[in-house]
């Protein structure tokens, strides 16, 4: 019997990983909570750990002659797998049908609640009832709120108001007015961690084409020439060549130190050993649905317990669902602490990020638009911030 265990966010994610690395007859023997995090409200998901397993066919029963000679070390694998089964074999079945019922019970009251939200703005569109939110609701809509994003946000800001003793432009305004306090408190000045010897440590994070290695060129700039103080880059962005020298040739026109990282001693010793007052590190592309891409980059922050800047790169253009689950992935993963919002400039506008406003410890700290080094990078503030969310309308 071959027995795989996986590290997945749901186990949509695990089935598919188990049918293509055991095939159609594998089955899931065991399902477990790990690492989760509820920190984020309604928005918070756990991980999950799945073992899984398959019969040998009868031509894999016995290895080829070449490989019975074997070594202890790759017994390992095998002798921890046996070990877990035998640990956990009494609570097997019992895991499996609770997930399972809890699980079904989960997606159900999903479902249930939108089917419920969607009927009541039926409802209330048929009757004229809720009218006076309607216009607001539209609004939102064109400048890319989530509608039940904007249904919470009215109902929290015109609690126990009338709003149809309001003119469509004075409710436009109040929210707003209201709006602009949750982003002053997610945009407060908040001072980049000073951990190592009162230096500064940013670590670039996020998916395939965010512009990780773009935005560590702008700060680069950003802190040498607007704050006059030393700096030094490295890349662990190995696997992508042209990431890696577009870098390179950019630190060795500035004149500054960049040197490539590929462990984890690799890093902790180039930290370590410089005498700059910034440190920018440059990652790897990470699928925010990929557990094997995010353990494999948190290995490296792990031994900083914290006290590295981990910024996660958001586009302005990235729905919210898939915004939302970057943030709780990388945050709970990979330690992120710091949102930087790129791309601006080929977004109308950022209505589809105000969920990540309502979640637990988020934090914009940069905004980014456009390619021009170092021009096109700002620190976060209550007002940039605001512009964005709601940009003038322009007519052409």
């Amino acid at each position: 019997m071959q027995i795989k265990r996986y590290e997945v966010l749901d186990i949509r994610d695990a089935i598919e990983l188990i049918k293509k690395d055991l095939g159609e007859d594998a089955v899931i023997i065991s399902t477990r909570q790990v690492s989760g995090s509820n920190d984020l409200g309604f928005f918070g998901k756990p991980f999950l750990e799945v073992v899984a397993a398959v019969d040998y066919k009868d031509e894999d029963a016995a290895p080829p002659k070449e490989s019975r000679g074997f070594g202890q070390d790759m017994l390992g694998p095998i002798y921890d797998d046996v070990k877990y089964l035998k640990d956990n074999l009494d609570s097997i079945v019992e895991e499996k049908v609770i997930y399972t019922v809890n699980s079904k019970f989960e997606e159900i009251r999903d479902l249930m609640n939108g089917i419920k939200f969607d009927l009541n703005l039926l409802k209330n569109e048929k009757t004229g009832r809720g009218a006076g939110d309607n216009d607001l609701l539209m609004y939102l809509d064109g400048i890319s709120f989530d509608r039940k994003i904007s249904s919470k946000l009215i109902e929290i800001f015109f609690k126990d108001l009338k709003l149809s003793n309001f003119k469509q432009e004075e409710k436009i305004e109040y929210f707003k007015k209201f709006f602009k306090k949750i982003i002053e408190k997610k945009v407060e000045k908040k001072k980049l961690n000073r951990w190592f010897e009162n230096r500064i440590v940013i670590a670039l994070v996020g998916n395939s084409g965010t512009g990780k290695t773009a935005t560590a060129a702008k700060l680069m700039n950003k802190f040498i020439f607007e704050k006059n103080m030393h700096v030094s880059v490295c890349s662990i962005d190995f696997l992508k060549k042209g990431g890696y020298e577009t870098l390179k040739n950019y630190a060795g026109k500035l004149k500054i130190d960049f040197v490539p990282v590929k462990d984890e001693s690799g890093l902790k010793a180039f930290i370590s050993g410089s005498q700059s007052d910034v440190i920018i590190i440059d990652t790897f592309a990470v699928n925010h649905n990929n557990l094997f891409q995010l353990n494999n980059l948190a290995k490296f922050f792990v031994q900083f317990k914290g006290k590295i800047n981990v910024e996660l790169l958001l586009p302005a253009y990235l729905k919210q669902p898939e915004a939302l689950r970057a943030y709780e992935s990388f945050r709970n993963k990979a330690g992120a602490n710091g949102i930087i919002i790129t791309k601006t400039d080929e977004s109308r506008g950022i209505g589809n990020l105000a969920g990540l406003l309502l979640t637990a410890d988020s934090s914009i700290d940069f905004i980014t638009a456009g390619e021009n080094v170092p021009e096109d990078i700002e620190e976060a503030d209550a007002q940039n911030i605001f512009s964005l969310f709601f940009p003038k309308i322009i007519q052409f």
